[in-house]
């Protein structure tokens, strides 16, 4: 029951288009962070911490996936293997020095959530269409 419960949340909160939206925002921000270290004015101790808030925002989208994988209602976990392949990849914490050259795949997570986002947004548009013709038969 309580896994039930939990399930039907997970896939609410990951079909949220508020939820697609906080992540877009950070998605764009550890972007932006990426850019900010390959720009000549970076600063090594500015750096630094970049890195370390880029870590955070790598955690939570791969607690995001981890989530989806294991408690989302819609999808089995081979399909949402298959949908979410990259999403795994890109939300990959990357913090030793050895990997570093991986950052890029923190560019990923950008187009990762923006087409969560449109699919949502599209769904969301089907649903209300589909909404306003059965009033409209009434």
């Amino acid at each position: 029951m309580k896994t039930s419960f939990l399930k039907e949340k997970i896939t609410s909160l990951q079909g949220n288009l508020w939820y697609a939206l906080a992540l877009t925002i950070l998605a764009f921000l550890g972007l932006g962070l990426l850019i900010y270290e390959f720009t000549p004015y970076a600063r090594p101790e500015i750096v630094f911490y970049t890195l370390k808030l880029d870590l955070i925002i790598a955690w939570i989208f791969l607690t995001d996936f981890m989530l989806g994988l294991f408690f989302n209602g819609k999808y089995s976990k081979r399909e949402y293997w298959r949908k979410n392949w990259l999403d795994f990849i890109s939300s990959i914490p990357i913090s030793s020095e050895i990997t570093q050259a991986l950052r890029v795949l923190r560019a990923v997570r950008a187009i990762r959530v923006i087409s969560s986002i449109l699919d949502i947004y599209f769904t969301q548009k089907r649903h209300r269409a589909l909404k306003a013709e059965k009033k409209a038969k009434f």
